[in-house]
């Protein structure tokens, strides 16, 4: 939003450019803007078919406003658009569907006009509020779309051929009994196992290297010791709520305002209503008769029309909510009054009124503040722009940070020798408040003494920097981490005796040596598993032992790093899937399998019709587009 205020405002430096265009245009013409008129615009081709760059464009387009939709209103730029693999993803689904057409024309395959008019009245998007198919609304939803009736119905036409022949393809594919049986029998299968824990204690004190073996490892872990680049620099601020905060919005202005957003302080009335719905008049009336009687709503409608007590109730609702069969009703009656049946195209309808909430619009007082505040930041959002315009032009004809910070009123903060993560020396997190990732970037991306551009911050403002100091990354001398490297050599000196115990254990026990006895001799307490599934769950067993152990035989012992030391285990049994239960899980993997199985034969279908009609793309052309 920003960016299309600041569009608006004037720059010097910009009429600059706009008078340098204009030169350029005088003095080389502009005769090539028609000489090029035959310029192929092919990005494309699908056997004799183009894809051409407008068609292109207009695909990616529809996929960006649909990115757009889901991610708040952000506009993604074309770069951006490429490197998530937009561009190419639209070009390989037009590439694909013209392949199915081409495919369609090869086999005469062609849907009538009678499905054609089914599917039209099956749309909901062109149906009223009864439910009904409407003509007008057919061709108001054509022409937002800026289709005529022909092409909006040659265009389902040919979607819904591509659907069936797609149908055609996976209908019936399931996977096979022996590929469902195999996968739950890997899912199902458990292994239990006799557990021996090495904790570090179990590994003898290494004690402290020599000076040798100290300066060797140093050497060959230099990472272990190594500092990160640092970078101190400067952030200024230009802030919307800042600027909005010094504006004074006259009353005048505000009841101004507020004459012009009254809709929006004001709320109708609204109604709590309870509904029942019956399928005929003829039970309409005997429910009609029975709450005449004096009976309980919810008793009748559960009674008559067989409905559960929590589905009576509406909420609370407008009157433009309703049907307009219903909404006069339902605002005629009185508190604790049931309407007498009503017809509509969803069934026959006893309402009863509960509560009412009258209609009630914010006063002047009550809204004042929000509406100084929405005033104070629209003016702030036009004073912003032009104060940015004025930034670049200071920062385009040479103005330094401090000049630009003191001249503009910009808020600064001082961020000290951070590493590009954001934390400094100590890993304690750099406080920067807004647009942490990207400040970090531009900081990295700005060299010592330089002026980074202004960049927005979304719509709240924007921010420059000046990078202070660059603190290459070094590793730290052995003096300065001798005692880190001390301990780090010790922790790799016991890991290693401790995988040599574990190593000799499982090997006795693979010698026919039971695990508890050779446990025992060690002085380790052995533990039994509970039933491992191959995606693990036990913390006492890490998941590269479980592993070992689906690839070991009954009795043989493996071992593997844990949390704490190393652990040894040894397989006791092997739990094979309980038939009783294998009706369910089969049917589950089976469903889970489907899916898959059909897309990998859309996936040989789309391979054999790229070898039966050649595919050739223009990179340099889509290049050109994007």
């Amino acid at each position: 939003m920003l960016q299309v205020i600041r569009s608006k405002a004037s720059s010097i430096v910009v009429k600059i450019l706009f008078g340098l265009l204009v030169i350029s245009f005088g003095i080389w013409g502009i005769g090539d803007i028609f000489r090029n008129r035959g310029v192929d615009t092919t990005v494309a081709t699908v056997g004799d078919r183009k894809i051409d760059t407008q068609e292109l464009s207009q695909e990616v387009r529809q996929d960006a406003e649909r990115l757009r939709g889901m991610f708040r209103g952000a506009t993604l730029s074309t770069e951006q658009l490429k490197q998530f693999g937009i561009v190419d993803t639209a070009l390989q689904r037009l590439i694909n569907r013209n392949l199915i057409d081409l495919e369609i024309k090869h086999l005469g395959l062609a849907v009538g006009d009678e499905a054609v008019r089914q599917a039209i009245l099956a749309n909901p998007a062109f149906r009223n509020q009864q439910g009904v198919f409407d003509r007008g609304i057919y061709q108001a939803v054509l022409a937002n779309q800026h289709l005529s009736e022909r092409q909006y119905e040659a265009l389902l036409r040919t979607d819904m051929v591509r659907t069936q022949l797609n149908q055609a393809l996976i209908a019936g594919i399931t996977p096979p009994p022996e590929l469902v049986d195999q996968l739950y029998h890997m899912r199902e299968e458990r292994r239990v196992a006799e557990i021996a824990v090495l904790p570090q204690s179990a590994a003898a004190d290494p004690g402290t290297p020599s000076e040798i073996d100290l300066t060797a490892f140093y050497d060959k872990h230099q990472d272990a010791f190594r500092v990160p680049e640092l970078r101190s620099f400067t952030v200024g601020f230009l802030s919307v709520d800042d600027i909005a905060a010094g504006i004074k919005v006259p009353e005048e202005k505000l009841r101004e305002e507020y004459q012009a957003r009254t809709e929006e302080f004001h709320t109708p009335e609204q109604r709590h209503l309870q509904q029942m719905l019956l399928p005929d008049e003829a039970k309409a009336k005997e429910a009609e008769a029975q709450l005449a009687a004096g009976k309980d709503f919810a008793e009748v409608a559960h009674e008559i029309a067989g409905a559960a007590p929590d589905t009576l109730d509406l909420g609370f609702v407008k009157r433009d909510e309703l049907p307009a069969a219903l909404a006069d009703i339902a605002f005629s009656l009185k508190v604790g009054e049931t309407s007498k049946p009503v017809q509509s195209t969803f069934g026959w309808h006893i309402l009863r009124l509960t509560e009412i909430k009258p209609e009630e619009t914010q006063p002047f007082d009550a809204v004042k503040d929000k509406l100084a505040a929405d005033i104070a930041r629209e003016q702030a959002g036009d004073e912003i722009a032009k104060t940015a315009n004025k930034i670049d032009d200071a920062l385009a004809g040479g103005a330094g940070f401090s000049e630009v910070v003191q001249r503009f009123g910009l808020k600064t903060k001082k961020i000290e020798n951070v590493d590009a993560s954001g934390r400094d020396a100590e890993g304690k997190p750099a406080d920067i408040e807004r647009a942490k990732d990207d400040i970090l970037r531009t900081a990295f991306a700005t060299e010592a003494g330089q002026v980074s551009q202004l960049n927005e911050i979304g719509d709240s403002g924007y921010y420059l920097l000046e990078t202070d100091k660059v603190t290459a990354s070094r590793v730290k001398p052995l003096d300065e981490v001798r005692a880190q490297a001390i301990q780090l050599w010790q922790a790799e000196q016991r890991d290693a005796a401790l995988e040599k115990i574990a190593k000799n254990l499982a090997d006795e026990v693979n010698g026919g040596r039971s695990l508890a006895d050779a446990a025992a001799a060690r002085k380790l307490t052995v533990s039994t598993s509970q039933p491992l599934p191959r995606s693990g769950g036990d913390a006492e067993v890490p998941p590269t032992l479980v592993a070992k152990l689906f690839d070991a035989k009954a009795g043989h012992a493996v071992y593997a790093k844990g949390n704490d030391g190393y652990v040894v285990a040894q397989l006791k049994e092997i739990v094979s899937p309980d038939p009783a239960k294998a009706g369910d899980v089969t049917a589950q993997i089976s469903k889970q399998l489907g899916p898959a199985l059909q897309s990998d034969m859309l996936q040989e279908f789309d391979k054999a019709l790229r070898e039966r009609f050649t595919v050739r793309i223009d990179e340099a052309a889509v290049e050109r587009a994007f």
